[in-house]
């Protein structure tokens, strides 16, 4: 049982190295570097949540108790 188990790796091992050789790189466009440095949007989405998340938990802090 632990021989099959020990092939099983190997085989799946040895065949995400070899996919590695044959499915080619994506191309530079669609990469997360452009993604989180050419296209802004993403960039200004999440500084909208932390501005509004700190102004929210700036007023939790400032609100008077009954």
């Amino acid at each position: 049982m632990i021989r099959l188990l020990v092939l099983a790796i190997f085989l799946l091992l040895g065949g995400l190295l070899l996919g590695r050789f044959f499915v080619p790189f994506p191309p530079v466009e669609n990469s997360l570097r452009a993604l989180l440095w050419e296209e802004r949007t993403l960039d200004l989405m999440a500084q909208v949540a932390l501005v509004f998340s700190g102004v929210l938990g700036v007023l939790a802090l400032l609100r008077y108790g009954k």
